[in-house]
């Protein structure tokens, strides 16, 4: 039978995380999946922990690296018959459900493009990571508005939206555009969301599906994150810096 849902995720460097990450995936009620390691020259234990687990590992250039790219590589090079779950190596899921919760989503609503969910720090995390994640988190609900506070219908594009820190599309739709690789250095997903919203489909972002992912950043890295995303706005290429430990920070 041919498998429903493919996971994506991109590393490089992303030792501190990934067993934990992959234990969690491989636990989940729902099992018809396959992960898909997307792999640019890592040269710490990232490849060895990601090989103690059943998936798939996919191996490009450092120099060749881009996020619109690996993530097409990837989706490109599965065996999904409908989905596309797309996470970053340091996105650790909230439950044993998370996947399931997410994937219901398709089945309850309309004419959606895919699933995203909210994002907590992981634990361990500095004061101003849990400030804004953990912050946001529990505000949802003065930017969502009312509801049954566990899913939300999203019908404009704008800065998160469709975040492939945690998401999950149609197949389908991906085969018909794919991401756009102008978008070098972050803002694909944003891209490609808007791009569907504005022919009529529609998003779910489920409190469900959150993951907890952080970086350890002070205020002073918060201030550069947000003008970092603000840039994502506009195509520019993947800049590579010689000593940078993560080329999936998102």
């Amino acid at each position: 039978m041919p498998i429903e849902t493919s996971i994506i995720i991109r590393t490089r460097n992303e030792e501190k995380w990934l067993g934990r990450i992959l234990e969690m995936l491989f636990s989940q009620t729902y099992k018809d999946f396959e992960v898909i390691i997307v792999d640019s020259e890592s040269t710490d234990k990232t490849l060895e922990i990601a090989r103690r687990f059943s998936v798939k590992i996919l191996n490009i250039p450092y120099k060749d690296f881009s996020y619109p790219y690996a993530l097409n590589y990837g989706v490109r090079n599965s065996n999904a018959s409908r989905y596309a779950v797309i996470m970053s190596a340091h996105s650790l899921p909230v439950s044993e459900t998370w996947l399931a919760d997410g994937l219901k989503n398709f089945s309850q609503q309309k004419n959606i493009l895919g699933v995203y969910g909210f994002i907590r720090a992981l634990p361990g995390s500095t004061f101003w990571d849990k400030f804004f994640l953990d912050g946001s988190y529990w505000l949802r609900g003065l930017r969502y508005g009312p509801g049954n506070n566990e899913t939300y219908i999203v019908d404009k594009s704008g800065m998160g939206v469709m975040g492939f820190t945690n998401a999950i599309i149609l197949k389908e739709l991906w085969l018909k555009r794919q991401f756009n690789e102008n978008y070098g250095l972050g803002g694909e997903d944003e891209e490609w969301a808007n791009y569907w919203l504005v022919r009529g489909h529609r998003a779910v972002r489920d409190t469900k599906f959150t993951v907890r992912h952080s970086h350890g950043l002070g205020l002073y890295g918060w201030c550069r994150q947000f003008k970092y995303w603000s840039s994502t706005k506009n195509p520019q290429p993947f800049k590579r810096l010689p000593f940078r430990r993560d080329p999936t920070h998102s």
